[in-house]
């Protein structure tokens, strides 16, 4: 995938909403192209936010607590990225700069006064058509160390992501249900995954939920 192939301007491609998945395509299919970069955007408080790039259109793109991540859109590498995050009492400069073959994750989260960001970046190089390449943000500061068990097996898919952080591994293609643990114990809180798909991306979001925590699932998917 060559960025000449791509849309090459972010305000152009922020004028997109966010696609169905029928609308999506997988996120590499040998591999990053070596002069593009990709970012996203993740809406982790509880109310709708509304994200936004310079010089693009007046609509912009709406994130829902119920479906917060946007898909990856393909950005030039080494571009300086600006935008921001608005809700209905405050608003957030977007500004990072991106590397080729980087995927940035920005996520917005509700502050005391303001819309606090998070940036979480990979540079894959994983790819593997055979396995699921699955990854567990944790975007709650109140899930101490946060994991996943896998319902109905003795497997632990995740143990111990710091707030602010991601892992990533490969798995088989299989239809699984996982179950968060925060600080060592394991919680209520459950997620069927539903069939992953092989050679395919997918992201797992711990996100707050009052005083509680919740799981969301995204497909690691490129905004055509």
């Amino acid at each position: 995938m060559k960025v000449s192939d791509c849309l090459t301007a972010f305000a152009v491609l922020m004028t997109l909403s966010v696609p169905a998945p029928a609308d999506q395509i997988p996120l590499y299919a040998t591999g990053p192209s070596q002069d593009a970069a990709f970012v996203r955007f993740v809406n982790a408080s509880s109310g709708a936010i509304e994200v936004k790039a310079e010089g693009g259109s007046q609509k912009g793109t709406i994130l829902q607590p119920g479906q917060p991540a946007s898909p990856f859109y393909p950005v030039r590498g080494n571009a300086s990225v600006k935008g921001f995050f608005k809700n209905a009492s405050w608003q957030s400069d977007i500004s990072l700069h991106v590397k080729p073959g980087e995927f940035a994750t920005v996520v917005a989260m509700a502050g005391e006064a303001a819309i606090k960001q998070t940036v979480l970046r990979e540079s894959p190089d994983d790819f593997n058509a055979l396995k699921v390449s699955l990854a567990l943000y944790n975007l709650d500061a109140h899930c101490v160390g946060a994991g996943l068990n896998v319902l109905g097996r003795s497997a632990l898919l995740f143990e111990s992501v710091a707030n602010g952080t991601l892992q990533r591994r490969a798995l088989n293609p299989v239809s699984i249900s996982v179950q968060l643990i925060c600080k060592g114990q394991v919680t209520p809180i459950k997620l069927a995954l539903g069939t992953l798909q092989a050679g395919q991306r997918y992201s797992i979001f711990v996100m707050p939920d009052g005083v509680a925590s919740k799981l969301l699932m995204a497909s690691d998917a490129v905004a055509r």
